[in-house]
């Protein structure tokens, strides 16, 4: 038995939409939503107690459901052929979470592209791509890779990212010079001049002041650029 047919990946959902956010916004897309997370339980009650053990703000405002109710286990052939059939003719796909990194592994990327999806992921940044992703010392990793940092710099741990997003007011740009260094799009595409790194508003009670914020940083730091999330302005999944 194969190793794609071994391993499980616990899936809470699986949706056809638009890409709402950076470089991606409005591409067609498969999002699958992975269970799981290293910074929150996904639970109410752990709010407070998580974010004092990870000293991170995140717990306090992530509005995801990624917890494990109603959701399902999928081989890497079911899982990728549950996507064909969901998004049809679309091969870009988003795998998110939670933390997608804690599941997803090469086995599954390289089902994916034999399936001829593009593959990106949303990640935190805090493991390894290639603890991930490596296979008989092959790397084997997502096509794309976005990443939305939720601990300090020198505790992340992931070796490069093609964006960075920034969730503001808690996480700003002069929390990342290091993480910033590690973008790889703009050295290996320079002539595209792709805007790489992003504040993201936080969606809740702060969001006036998130915004205001946010437009401060990008005018101070003018390589970053406010993000705006056209999937909630177009009222979609």
């Amino acid at each position: 038995m194969g190793l794609t047919q071994m391993r499980k990946y616990r899936i809470k959902e699986i949706w056809k939409t638009l890409q709402g956010e950076g470089v991606m916004a409005g591409r067609a897309a498969v999002f699958v939503r992975f269970v799981g997370c290293n910074m929150w339980s996904g639970y109410e009650q752990d709010r407070n107690t998580d974010a004092r053990r990870n000293k991170a703000a995140c717990p306090i405002w992530c509005d995801t459901d990624f917890t494990k109710e109603n959701s399902h286990f999928y081989t890497a052939e079911a899982l990728v052929n549950e996507m064909c059939r969901i998004g049809g003719k679309i091969r870009f796909c988003v795998l998110t979470g939670g933390e997608p990194l804690l599941q997803a592994d090469a086995a599954l990327i390289q089902a994916l592209h034999q399936e001829h999806f593009e593959v990106a992921i949303e990640t935190n940044g805090t493991l390894s791509l290639k603890d991930t992703f490596t296979i008989n010392d092959q790397l084997y990793p997502p096509d794309w890779i976005v990443c939305s940092p939720k601990l300090p710099d020198e505790q992340l741990r992931i070796e490069y990212c093609d964006e960075l997003k920034l969730v503001v007011p808690d996480y700003l740009p002069a929390q990342y010079p290091l993480l910033a260094e590690r973008i790889r799009t703009t050295k290996l595409r320079p002539a595209l001049h792709l805007p790489t790194c992003w504040l993201q508003p936080e969606d809740g009670t702060r969001k006036e002041a998130a915004q205001y914020l946010a437009i401060q940083a990008a005018l101070e730091h003018p390589t970053w650029r406010v993000s705006v999330q056209t999937h909630k302005i177009l009222d979609i999944p």
